[in-house]
């Protein structure tokens, strides 16, 4: 009995010796790796287009509101009480509708953000899966800083050949393919 145990446990030693040996593990930084990529970076040129013309749209309506309340505070009393109050009515809905747009626009950049940015996390999961399966990777790990894999060598980290791969697929052909 005592000989059966030995051997069975011979069997799983060697057997699990064998499995760690074909076990291959590789990490992807996917942040740098969607910073990095020629699409990345064209999406941040894009967002950062849209968010300084945004910026210039709102500084020039902010620049009005302050005339209009420099207005009331200078003319306030010289006017009369009908014509300041108006004044007042119309700085106020300015006011407001700066405030809302201000609002609304934050929104539709954030928005705006987040679908480039999870158009591109998706193609860039299809090119790591692919890769990964050329590769005979075992478990492809992210590895940014989100605290889930604390440590990795360099020798396991394919970000650079990814960003090449990513890029290389949508040059020849557009994006990569959908699952």
């Amino acid at each position: 009995m005592n000989r059966w145990i030995i051997m069975a446990a011979a069997l799983l030693l060697t057997g699990a010796t064998v499995r760690a040996e074909e076990f291959k593990l590789a990490t992807v930084d996917l942040q740098r790796a969607l910073n990095e990529c020629d699409s990345g970076k064209k999406a941040k040129e894009d967002f950062k287009s849209q968010v300084d013309k945004l910026q210039s749209d709102l500084q020039k309506q902010k620049t009005d509101i302050e005339r209009i309340k420099e207005e009331v505070e200078k003319k306030g009393m010289v006017l009369k009480d009908e014509e300041r109050k108006n004044m007042e009515r119309d700085y106020q809905r300015r006011l407001r509708d700066f405030q809302r747009t201000y609002k609304d626009s934050q929104a539709e950049l954030q928005q705006r953000d987040n679908e480039l940015t999870g158009e591109i996390l998706r193609e860039l999961q299809e090119v790591i899966a692919e890769y990964g399966a050329k590769q005979n990777y075992t478990l492809v790990l992210e590895a940014s800083n989100t605290g889930a894999v604390l440590y990795n060598s360099r020798s396991v980290d394919i970000t650079e050949p990814i960003i090449q791969e990513y890029n290389t697929k949508r040059r020849s052909g557009g994006t990569p393919k959908k699952k």
